[in-house]
């Protein structure tokens, strides 16, 4: 199942642009996310990113089950 999301940028007077991602509130409470996390973004390729989650001491454990990717 996927989650949808758009990319959003913000447009600074200096010419800066910050974009945005965010998370779905399901997909948030799924992995358990807090406030404050870490993440990580790696690029798979053009048309993948991998998020992968700091290794945070506060962050709660998680089930370890791992899905095969694609």
């Amino acid at each position: 199942m996927g989650y949808p999301t758009k990319l959003q940028c913000i447009k600074r007077k200096s010419g800066w642009r910050q974009f945005y991602l965010n998370i779905p509130a399901a997909l948030a409470e799924a992995l358990n996310c807090q406030e404050g996390e870490i993440w990580a973004f790696t690029i798979i390729d053009r048309k993948r990113v991998l998020l992968d989650r700091a290794e945070d001491k506060k962050a709660p454990k998680l089930k370890e089950k791992r899905a095969s990717w694609p």
